[in-house]
């Protein structure tokens, strides 16, 4: 036991021996010690800068675009909830303004002495329905605020462009109740030009008018949401709904916004009158692709990634699915013909003159329309409406076969067309055809 108790302090000894050693060595030493140092911290952060992003989901997008069409309706003095059955005003301006008040920031109020008195001269003049369209969103998230700075542009139920919107909408995450910055279009030219601060601030709730509900969303909703911006952009803003199309379609389909502004012209009676009546979903990897059917029995297809980040295709056979590629290769040659005459309806109904003039066998196209306009006018002249197809005789002769068919008006304004068809099976899904006159 003594033995123990002599090496116990043998070796305290020595400890305090090193122990004084490193002291002495780390005095004289020539490398500079930094007094109160805290090592390396890292990158210095910047707490006044601020994240801004695009809003990427679903819920976020559509609850704040209904919020400004909620705000657009508001502003609206011949809001029909305004006025009683026979056209009488039932609600007084100074109620109006306290609702317009109500919905506008505390900040844009502030800044701007705004009251029930003189808030007329702080928003834009509206005595219409107005539909708002957003383009793009953005949006920065703090500790209990969510800010969101939109674009888009107003249109009215004339599908008449208006104007360019720009907007703040700021969501109080606490109580869930939002408020609107009305922003000057002329000092914009972008989204980007919207600076979001760090600003966060409570937003009173008004008797519940400015509640922030979110949009329940499924497939259907998001289906119609698609087909109805779709259907609103060719009407309004041509030029907008043509960036949207699928780059490969969009050449292949129309090759110049010219051409794309022919057929919407062609086919805005059909546009005017179009409603989704059946949709399928199916799920790519990170897209999801939307196929719409509407009430003429024509196709849209919108494949999105995020929300505003989506390509469209406007018929189902400019461009052959995987899913259309791999159940024709199974079919026999009288199923093909089938497939192909209705691919050929699609056409006429889409008035794609140039698509049908492509499928004419050349022999037989070259002697009898020798240019493309006449072979338009000829489409024009026999097929204006919208038809569906049902199939009558059949025959196969040598290489080719015979189908006639009957075609039926969809808004029953013509009788019905027998047309017989003559179609030759090519490789892969091509095909080429003589119509019997």
């Amino acid at each position: 036991m003594k033995k123990i108790i002599i090496a116990i302090i043998i070796i305290l000894i020595l400890c305090m021996i090193i122990t004084g050693a490193l002291l002495f060595m780390l005095k004289n030493s020539d490398v500079p010690v930094e007094e109160n140092g805290e090592g390396d911290v890292g990158e210095d952060i910047n707490l006044n800068e601020i994240t801004v992003e695009p809003v990427t989901d679903n819920i976020s997008f559509f609850s704040v675009q209904n919020c400004i069409q909620g705000y657009l309706n508001t502003i609206n003095l011949k809001n029909s909830s305004y006025y009683d059955n026979e056209d009488k005003q039932i609600v007084t301006n100074n109620e109006i303004a306290e609702g317009i008040c109500n919905l506008l920031s505390k900040e844009y109020i502030d800044e701007n002495s705004i009251t029930t008195s003189n808030v007329f001269n702080y928003i834009d003049k509206v005595e219409e329905n107005l539909i708002f369209i957003p383009l793009k969103m953005n949006y920065t998230f703090l500790k209990n605020m969510t800010k969101y700075a939109i674009y888009g542009f107003c249109m009215d139920w004339d599908n008449n462009y208006v104007k360019d919107l720009y907007f703040i909408v700021n969501v109080d995450e606490s109580n869930k109740t939002y408020s609107i910055t009305p922003l000057n279009t002329e000092q914009y030219k972008s989204i980007n030009d919207i600076k979001l601060d760090r600003k966060e601030f409570t937003i009173e709730n008004k008797d519940n008018i400015n509640d922030f509900i979110l949009q329940p969303i499924t497939d259907q909703y998001l289906c119609q949401q698609y087909f109805l911006l779709q259907k609103r952009l060719m009407l309004s803003r041509p030029e907008i709904s043509y960036s949207y199309l699928d780059e490969e379609y969009k050449n292949k389909r129309f090759g110049s916004l010219e051409n794309y502004n022919k057929y919407i012209s062609e086919n805005k009676a059909h546009i005017l009158k179009m409603s989704i009546k059946g949709y399928e979903v199916e799920r790519i990897g990170d897209t999801s692709q939307y196929m719409c059917k509407d009430q003429y029995g024509n196709y849209y297809i919108f494949n999105v990634e995020k929300v505003l980040d989506y390509k469209v295709l406007l018929d189902v056979y400019t461009i052959e699915q995987e899913k259309a590629i791999k159940a024709y290769n199974g079919y026999n040659n009288r199923k093909k013909i089938a497939y192909n005459v209705n691919k050929w309806v699609q056409m006429v109904n889409n008035k794609d003159y140039q698509g049908t003039y492509n499928l004419l066998n050349t022999t037989f196209r070259d002697n009898t329309w020798s240019t493309l306009e006449q072979f338009e006018n000829f489409i024009k002249q026999n097929y204006p409406s919208y038809y569906e197809v049902e199939y009558g005789q059949y025959e196969e002769n040598g290489e080719s076969s015979v189908q006639t068919i009957i075609l039926k008006d969809i808004e029953g304004k013509e009788e019905n067309k027998t047309v017989t068809l003559i179609i030759k099976l090519k490789d892969e899904m091509n095909f080429e055809m003589s119509i019997a006159i």
